[in-house]
């Protein structure tokens, strides 16, 4: 059932869904990889960029986040506009009480 119940997702949906999962999973292995070198040499070097870390780890975080909602879509059976609908709920900051 899907979550927001506005329709069902296309097979057309469901394989573009697969393959940006694909692509996303070889992304974050990309940047894992050259956070880790990044790591490593700043080490060699005896100091830490940790902004540049920092940016770099975000960056990672922002395709993983990607991925677990493709993944969602794919086990709910979301559309590719009910994707994009809880995406963008997911990027509107918090409001209410405690909320700047």
């Amino acid at each position: 059932m899907a979550l927001f119940g506005r329709g069902k997702q296309s097979g057309r949906e469901r394989r573009a869904m697969k393959d940006h999962l694909v692509e996303l999973d070889q992304l974050r292995r990309k940047h894992l990889s050259e956070l880790g070198a990044l790591t490593v040499e700043m080490a060699d070097e005896g100091r830490f960029d940790r902004e540049r870390l920092s940016a770099q780890a975000r960056e990672v975080v922002g395709i993983e986040r990607e991925a677990d909602l493709i993944a969602r879509g794919l086990e709910e059976g979301l559309t590719l506009e009910e994707l994009e609908d809880l995406a963008r709920s997911d990027d509107e900051p918090a409001s209410g009480p405690g909320s700047q």
